[in-house]
């Protein structure tokens, strides 16, 4: 079955979306409503027009891409829902369903050198660009011409980029410490991982919290101490002191004596075929759907190991989904299904030691992959950064965060910190520190 909501509820907003009518809640994300309305194929893929979905709910990969009033390309997982949206499917003939382009996928199974293709007659390799530009690529121009976005400046002590537990600890206590403290947090909660994470966490005091009550606190604590909170400011760019952010209708130039980069991970993924089918995401893109009250699907397959595993297993349990698995990641062979997955197969070995492959209906396929430490930013202010074996990780002092270059702090998942506890105790210390060479003039 595809995904519901859990209750539902009392007030909703019309989105027109491909000439039909969905109901959603106002605010929340489009990408969800259009789950919430049993819909994870979204977008077609660029040259073979095979069908895609979100995979992580956090902007971090193309899933969702859609064309909203007018505007080509725009990430529904990051835009609020309101009254009378036109959404539609970009880049088919026919709709998201039925895509007539979907036929070159059918014509070469085995792929397609479209560099090559028909270039030894100059007329038909004329009309082959023509076509090629046709089917390819990812939207139209928008409907209507867009007005310069105005910018806007900023100045604090210092700019802490990333609301998760360890941007807003440290934004806390540099703020308490007697720091002016901007934050930048590009989604629409303060919490990162915490808000969507359905379990309980251990803090740096040894204290037991629901993860979602403790990022209520943590973005308390920071609104107490005087933080200056941007939500929906996304960072782009680092330039020296200064730092560019986008807003939905604005830009924003930040300047500050000091910069703590809290920018935690982008969630793994796997490779094995069928892995981009619409309804395979990753754990947390699974737990975000539950955090907005969206079953993501009636009989899912958990394909890893850990917390966020174990805790999605048990919140699906306990919503009366059914469970398979989890199974390891070398186990998986394949996800199949036309538009959406259907089933996943995966690797058994019976008791004469033998392996067979077993296939498990299933409506949804949630991974849990070795994350990504978002470094990128960092880097560009300087930052060394580090292969660990697994990943790219800042390189910062483990004690509060500080990075090689002068007055730049990278502290928690970013700066390789897995554990929270460890992670809240050194963000706490970097938030200090800056303050304190703030204060002191260094």
């Amino acid at each position: 079955m595809p995904p519901r909501r859990l209750v539902a509820p009392p007030q909703t907003v019309t989105l027109r979306v491909d000439g039909h009518e969905i109901p959603a809640i106002a605010g929340e994300p489009v990408a969800v409503a259009l789950a919430a309305a049993g819909r994870l194929l979204l977008a077609r893929s660029v040259k073979y027009h095979r069908p895609r979905g979100p995979a992580c709910f956090a902007a971090r990969c193309d899933g969702c891409l859609m064309r909203v009033d007018g505007t080509g390309n725009v990430m529904t997982c990051r835009t609020p829902a309101r009254e009378g949206m036109r959404i539609e499917t970009q880049n088919v003939i026919g709709s998201a369903d039925t895509d007539l382009l979907a036929a070159t996928d059918w014509f070469f199974p085995g792929g397609m050198n479209h560099h090559e293709m028909f270039t030894a007659n100059k007329l038909l390799n004329r009309a082959m660009q023509k076509v090629a530009r046709r089917i390819a690529g990812i939207g139209e121009l928008p409907s209507h011409e867009l007005a310069a976005a105005p910018v806007r400046d900023l100045f604090g002590d210092v700019l802490v980029i990333g609301g998760g537990a360890a941007g807003l600890m440290a934004a806390a206590e540099a703020a308490r410490a007697g720091a002016s403290v901007v934050l930048l947090e590009e989604a629409a909660e303060l919490g990162g991982a915490l808000r969507v994470f359905p379990g309980a966490v251990i803090d740096d005091a040894g204290r037991a919290w629901n993860a979602v009550t403790l990022a209520d606190e943590l973005a308390d604590e920071a609104s107490r101490a005087g933080v200056r909170v941007l939500t929906h400011h996304a960072a782009v760019g680092v330039y020296g002191a200064e730092v560019l952010a986008h807003a939905p209708d604005y830009a924003v130039r930040v300047s500050a004596q000091r910069l703590v980069f809290a920018t935690g991970t982008n969630e793994g993924a796997l490779a094995f075929e069928g892995a981009d089918l619409p309804g395979v995401m990753g754990v947390r893109a699974a737990c975000t759907l539950l955090r907005h009250g969206v079953l993501p699907g009636e009989r899912v397959a958990i394909v890893g190991e850990g917390d966020w595993c174990t805790s999605l297993a048990a919140a699906l349990l306990a919503r009366r989904a059914e469970v398979v698995g989890p199974f390891a990641h070398d186990a998986v062979k394949r996800a199949r299904g036309r538009a959406g997955v259907r089933a996943l197969e995966v690797a058994r070995i019976d008791a004469e030691g033998n392996e067979r492959v077993e296939r498990l209906d299933c409506d949804l396929v949630a991974y849990a992959a070795p994350p990504s430490p978002a470094y990128e930013l960092a880097e560009q202010a300087g930052a060394p950064v580090r292969f660990d074996g697994v990943a790219f990780v800042v390189t910062s002092d483990s004690r509060d965060g500080r990075a090689a270059a002068s007055g730049v702090f990278a502290t928690g998942a970013c700066a390789g910190m897995q554990d929270l506890a460890a992670t809240l105790a050194q963000a706490r210390a970097a938030g200090r520190t800056v303050a304190a060479e703030v204060r002191d003039g260094r």
